[in-house]
């Protein structure tokens, strides 16, 4: 009923999924809060925060699921506290990657809720169900999936933490790259607010909420809340266009309920409910290029009219042939603004989510916790983009909708013995999600009679964990951390690729071609792995830490989602990533000049990489399969320097080097001049996408203390630089050779600097008032966060039909924020 309507009544087995989780959530919490025998002190877990003691702010982390200032965690981690999220207005994870520079973000299309994350150059080919991630986002400890949403919940933080490297023993997903852990702020023991007004340009208006509640002794509430309306930043210039004149706005509604519940002393219940609600006019793409290549000499092809096919064998056009406009749609694109674009849809791109989370902590003596944790969402989205970038209809275009329920529940035990000097944890883990993501649109409408394209995948997935993990100071400043994880995912996909006249789908085991009445394949394999970490660490003053770290870490196998024969539809297999990493952590000063100097040097070593590669199916036309595809190096230096001449002054460098290379790539394709012959295409040199070599942020803030009490005006820019990177994550460095040179710039990103500004004046006469303004990206510097560069999208076909598509990060933004806090 209530939770019927939430879902749309969409199909009766997964409403009855999300009722039966929603339950066992809530029972299970329940029970264990009412485990007997427990009656012994309140164990404390305070979400990660900030200290002022000194002019260097003190971060208190959970990486190793335990509250400790992160200048003593043996691994290279960067923590943003609450306040400085609202000071550099984060709102959403493409802002961390300027705080976090080793840290990457990403879209592929005209889709802003579909990013994709990458950590120290392991990332994703791409954001498709069946292919897990390789940074995993975290919400209150309990993993959001899919990635889409994950920007919904960056509001009433208490921190954000970033940890680098591969995740294989303390967290529930597996992943290669690392995982970004998101802890929302608790309810206060005491009555306060805060509220937050905002105005910028572009049309944008905000509010944020957070109101503490204590209802009783042993019982508090959290009510927060955001909402973000804008315009957009660019304008559809499409003749006599119908649909939103503005692209790139968004109309964001989200509210968090969180109680905490002392039963007794020994027993908290803590408690967060969620829904997020965002609705975007999506993000124009800007044409780039079109390839004009023709067919082979002789070929048999349908007509495209113009210097597309110049070659057409003698074959009459007929008047629907209206490829010759699509180049005059490029020249339009070429000669104007980049943030004007053109479009003969409406785009769009809508995302709702809802859900909770359970954490019950129970302690059963001084040294002994036992803690379960359990999270349940549900995500929903629809979006509609114009993959061509024009005003002509049914060039390429893409609809789509995705569904998911995931559910978690993790035990943990943790304990201490031999006087604190060894700290322990050990615990199980259950993870379950199911759910459908569908792509429909239409390829060179008017062309041909099968339109549009379905492509739809259901997955169905478990996974089931148990692991141990163990530090151990073994003398008074030696210690050494060792930690091991066995992971078992079980993973089933649905497959259908159909035309509304015929299925595309073929039998796994006979080859023969299924009925559109039956045009569906299931999948399914189970893939299991040890993983673990092993660090030691020595203590060289109470200030300096050093320490060397080794981690091993995968990411589950899995299917195809667009298979549809033959060698696409066997699953590829887990890839895995080991690292080595050698740092120190040290807080040192200069006469009155403190200093953090923190450096990671590590080198990883990348095997059976998940890759999409294009392959040549039996009958001769193009298709694709995800295979492990590869094996590589990835060499880096991470440095994080803060300097502090004042208590209020404060100089911040992060510096990254990431130096990824392929040890092995081949890639198998038919010889087109002899189609019964395979050839052999050394892959080595592709470029790892998205993986600037060189990356680096510089901020300064300075305080300037005013008379009365509290009150304040803070001062502060930040720079951020990257290097030029490749834009699109299927260009190997054989299509790359095969592209003209006049189309190469168009595949990447050239070096860019970008320039933040903020000022605040807190406490305003010392009261509870302040008053902050902020410009993001200064000098209105364009760059490119994604694109579709299809320019070879039928290369061992006869139609080579392709093109080159940009999207366009936001231009200058500025507005200021009121916010009241009592």
């Amino acid at each position: 009923m209530k939770v019927k309507s939430l879902r749309f009544d969409c199909r009766q087995v997964l409403v009855n999924a999300r009722v039966r989780h929603a339950a066992m959530l809530a029972s299970a919490g329940l029970v264990f809060a009412a485990a007997p025998g427990v009656n012994t002190a309140q164990a404390q877990e305070a979400p990660a925060t900030e200290r002022a003691d000194t002019a260097l702010t003190e971060v208190l982390v959970t990486a190793r699921r335990r509250e400790e200032s992160a200048q003593e965690v043996p691994i290279a981690i960067t923590a943003l506290g609450g306040d400085e999220l609202e000071n550099r207005h984060i709102t959403s994870l493409e802002n961390v990657q300027v705080a976090v520079p080793e840290f990457s973000i990403s879209q592929s299309s005209g889709r802003p809720n579909s990013p994709v994350y990458g950590l120290r150059g392991i990332r994703p080919t791409e954001s498709v169900y069946g292919q897990d991630p390789t940074v995993a986002v975290y919400f209150a400890d309990v993993v959001v999936s899919p990635a889409e949403g994950t920007n919904l919940g960056l509001y009433d933080l208490a921190s954000l933490q970033v940890l680098k490297g591969p995740q294989g023993t303390l967290f529930g997903r597996n992943t290669t790259g690392g995982a970004l852990l998101m802890t929302p702020k608790r309810p206060g023991k005491d009555f306060g607010a805060d509220f937050m007004l905002g105005y910028g340009n572009f049309g944008r208006n905000e509010t944020q909420l957070g109101l503490d509640m204590p209802v009783a002794d042993n019982f508090a509430v959290r009510l927060s809340g955001r909402t973000i309306n804008s315009d957009g930043y660019q304008k559809n210039v499409a003749d006599g266009v119908m649909y939103r004149s503005k692209l790139g706005g968004e109309s964001t509604r989200s509210v968090r309920l969180s109680l905490v519940w002392n039963i007794i002393d020994s027993i908290e219940n803590y408690t967060i409910f969620n829904y997020d609600n965002k609705d975007t006019n999506g993000r124009g793409t800007v044409l780039q290029a079109i390839n004009r290549n023709g067919p082979p000499a002789g070929a048999s092809v349908r007509c495209y009219d113009g210097p597309l096919h110049p070659n057409n064998n003698g074959v009459p056009c007929s008047a629907g042939d209206n490829l010759p406009d699509y180049y005059a749609a490029l020249a339009r694109a070429q000669s104007r603004d980049i943030r004007d674009v053109e479009s003969e849809m409406q785009q769009f791109d809508r995302i709702k989510t809802w859900g909770v989370v359970n954490t019950t902590t129970a302690t059963l003596a001084d040294a002994l916790t036992l803690k379960g944790i359990g999270g349940y969402r549900y995500y929903e989205s629809t979006s509609a983009y114009d993959i061509d970038a024009s005003q002509i209809p049914g060039i390429l275009t893409a609809e789509g909708g995705q569904d998911l329920d995931s559910a978690s529940y993790e035990v943990q035990l943790l304990g201490s013995a031999f006087d604190d000097k060894f700290n322990w944890v050990t615990g199980v883990y259950w993870y379950y999600e199911d759910g459908t993501q569908t792509s429909a649109g239409r390829v060179l409408q008017g062309l041909s009679s099968n339109n549009p394209y379905i492509q739809e995948g259901a997955v169905h997935n478990n996974s089931y964990a148990a692991f141990v993990q163990g530090t151990y100071t073994f003398a008074q400043k030696w210690s050494l951390t060792a930690g091991a994880r066995y992971t078992v995912d079980e993973k089933e996909m649905t497959i259908t690729t159909r035309y509304p006249t015929a299925c595309q789908m073929v039998d796994p085991i006979t080859g023969v071609a299924l009925p559109l009445a039956n045009c569906a394949v299931t999948l399914s394999d189970t893939f299991s792995e040890p993983t673990g970490t092993l660090s030691l660490d020595y203590k060289l003053t109470d200030s300096i830490l050093l320490y060397a770290a080794s981690r091993y870490g995968y990411r589950s196998g899995g299917f195809n989602l667009r298979a549809t024969s033959g060698a696409e539809y066997a699953p590829f297999n887990p890839e895995t990533v080991t690292d080595l990493e050698l740092g120190t952590k040290a807080d040192w000063s200069i006469a009155n000049w403190q200093m953090r100097s923190n450096v990671a040097v590590f080198h990883q070593w990348y095997n059976d990489i998940q890759r999409t590669v294009g392959i040549s199916k039996a009958n001769g036309t193009p298709g694709s399969a995800v295979t492990n595809a590869a094996k590589a190096k990835v060499f880096g230096v991470e440095l994080q320097q803060t300097i502090a001449p004042t208590s209020n002054l404060s100089l911040q460098l992060n510096y990254a080097y990431t130096n990824p290379k392929y040890d092995e790539w081949t890639e198998k394709n038919l010889d087109l001049s002899t189609p019964t012959t395979t050839v052999l295409t050394d892959l080595t040199q592709t470029p790892f996408h998205f993986t600037p070599k060189h990356v680096a942020t510089g901020s300064a803030t300075y305080t300037v203390p005013l008379a009365k009490a509290g009150e304040e005006l803070q001062f502060s820019v930040i720079a951020s630089y990257r290097s030029g990177v490749w834009i699109n994550p299927l260009q190997t460095s054989a299509a790359i050779k095969r592209t003209p040179q006049s189309v190469i710039p168009f595949l990447r990103q050239e070096e860019y600097t970008t320039v933040d500004l903020n000022a605040a004046w807190n406490g305003i006469n010392g009261s509870a008032l302040d008053l902050a303004v902020y410009v993001k990206n200064a000098t209105d510097k364009d760059y490119a966060v994604g694109g579709i560069q299809l320019y070879e999208s039928s290369y061992n076909s006869v139609s080579r039909f392709g093109m080159v598509t940009r999207a366009y990060a936001e231009p200058r933004t500025f507005g200021a924020q009121l916010r009241y806090k009592f």
